[in-house]
């Protein structure tokens, strides 16, 4: 009741921004690190109703493709890290749980674009990629961070010796919903967090074309 109450007066008082925030369990990290939180970046490039609670959190660590026509498209929306190259891409799932996966990048965005949204990507960058029926995850990376890569599965967060056992959830699912209450078929939103204040928005990628395995 109190929440209702508190964000009926952020709606009279046209703060709209504050009752997105207040549906972010990340929005304190982010806004401590000066940031704009999950909630609110997805409200400014077209994905407002997007539920980013816990609640919304969708259990997807590898993917499949969902049709037969059309790649699979994966891109960022946003990118709030360390002001360094970030690349991104895709992976075959190692065959065990101590072997890295062969991956693929697809694209990078150049150190002065990682504080805003819709970054640039640099030249040569591919959003789109078959995988055929196979599973597979996705991975970002950071120069800020050299060595490391952040997968959309816990287990291989093994590898980077700054997360603490209990903390290597690293990649954020929710399926997309634009501003309007319409659900994308077969799109998620990715939120990855790189570096260990928890604010899930060091990358904000749309991945298209797909379902959760």
């Amino acid at each position: 009741m109190r929440r209702v109450l508190r964000n009926a007066v952020l709606w009279a008082g046209k703060d709209e921004t504050g009752i997105w925030e207040d549906n972010d369990p990340a929005a304190g990290a982010a806004r401590r690190a000066n940031e704009p939180p999950l909630a609110v970046i997805l409200t400014q490039v077209g994905y407002g109703a997007t539920n980013v609670t816990v609640h919304g959190e969708v259990n997807a660590q590898r993917f499949v493709k969902a049709g037969s026509r059309g790649p699979v498209r994966f891109r960022p929306l946003a990118a709030y890290g360390v002001p360094k190259v970030c690349r991104a891409g895709w992976y075959r799932p190692a065959s065990t749980a101590q072997a890295r996966p062969a991956r693929t990048e697809l694209w990078k965005v150049d150190a002065p674009h990682n504080k805003q949204n819709h970054p640039p990507l640099m030249r040569g960058a591919k959003t789109g990629f078959d995988p055929g029926k196979a599973a597979f995850g996705l991975w970002v990376a950071t120069e800020g961070f050299p060595g490391e890569v952040i997968y959309s599965e816990d287990a291989y967060q093994q590898f980077n010796k700054r997360f603490k056992p209990d903390n290597r959830h690293k990649a954020h699912v929710y399926a997309a919903v634009k501003d309007d209450g319409t659900p994308v078929p077969n799109a998620y939103i990715i939120g990855f967090e790189y570096s260990t204040n928890d604010d899930n928005q060091e990358i904000v990628a749309l991945v298209e074309n797909v379902r959760p395995v």
